[in-house]
């Protein structure tokens, strides 16, 4: 369908790394999470959503788990994979409870 008279062309920008249809050739997407390991709870900044461990396994939710206040605090993680949760262990050892460096106000104002 051609364009009538008015009409834009909008240019919308890539995120840095290849284009979608090129190999990667060494080049991984950071995930960015932020991990409160006294909750042991995952933030995406990413996609805005939390992941809980709810009764024997790791579930995604979009709201703030009632536990979770702006009081806790969190580990920024920069991992290349997107559901660290899968690797808790690791992160529950190197992280142990009282640990974390931020407070949940000071950074990622976009959770809810």
């Amino acid at each position: 369908m051609a364009c009538a008279v008015g009409c834009e062309t909008v240019v919308v920008s890539r995120p840095p790394g290849p284009p979608p249809h090129a190999p990667a050739r060494g080049y991984h997407k950071k995930y960015v999470y932020h991990y409160y390991p006294d909750l042991e709870v995952y933030w995406s900044v990413d996609l805005h959503s939390y992941a809980v461990f709810e009764r024997g396994h790791w579930v995604a939710v979009r709201y703030r788990p009632a536990i979770l206040t702006e009081a806790h605090r969190y580990i920024v993680l920069e991992v290349d994979e997107r559901e660290p949760w899968r690797h808790h262990s690791v992160y529950k050892e190197k992280y142990p409870p009282g640990q974390a460096r931020f407070r949940g106000g000071r950074k990622g104002r976009g959770q809810r």
